[in-house]
């Protein structure tokens, strides 16, 4: 009987054995694709831009007299101490001209001269002179404001907005092209 009982727990330890060896990973075949789901609703396109470059586009047609001002809440202080801010003025749809610009710049027959402050900006007209010279609402069409806002590793504080500056330059990029500083932001024109 011990015998009996012996070879009776061999025999169970074989089959198990056995079975645990018999068991494959494999898996089976594939089955048939499912049917396809319904189709999702567009969602509404977003603002084409660049998440370091904030574009400001105001209607210049109105500007007159020898002095505009201008509100631009965007010109925080912190972009007023950090960032690089650039202003084109045009008359035309096929040009800008980077404002301040000097009399004899090829577009207007005055200069302009720029003043960034705490949400704003402000314009003065001269002629070639110097004095004061008065514009007519239409002599202009539109104003850009781009703020490029400078790296945040710079070491110094102070250093970010000439960091910037240098990156373009090192870059190829002619700061007083409109064109150009798009291209190289990815900014519609």
């Amino acid at each position: 009987m011990k015998h009996l009982l012996l070879k009776s727990k061999f025999i169970l330890v074989a089959i198990i054995i056995a079975f645990n060896f018999s068991c494959s990973t494999e898996d089976g075949a594939e089955g048939p694709a499912g049917a396809d789901g319904i189709d999702g609703v567009d969602g509404t396109d977003g603002v084409d831009g660049n998440a370091n470059v904030q574009t400001i586009t105001i209607d210049a047609s109105t500007f007159s007299g020898n002095y505009t001002s201008i509100s631009v809440p965007e010109i925080t202080q912190e972009v007023l101490d950090n960032d690089v801010i650039l202003t084109y003025l045009t008359d035309s749809p096929n040009y800008w001209i980077t404002i301040p610009c000097p009399y004899d710049s090829v577009a207007f027959n005055f200069s302009v001269h720029v003043i960034h402050y705490l949400e704003g900006v402000d314009l003065d007209y001269n002629d070639a002179s110097g004095s004061f010279y008065n514009i007519s609402a239409g002599d202009l069409t539109s104003l850009k404001v781009v703020i490029i806002k400078s790296s945040s590793d710079a070491r110094f504080a102070n250093n970010n907005k000439q960091q910037t500056y240098n990156q373009l330059s090192q870059a190829g990029v002619d700061i007083t092209n409109y064109y150009e500083v798009c291209d190289y932001y990815g900014i519609k024109y």
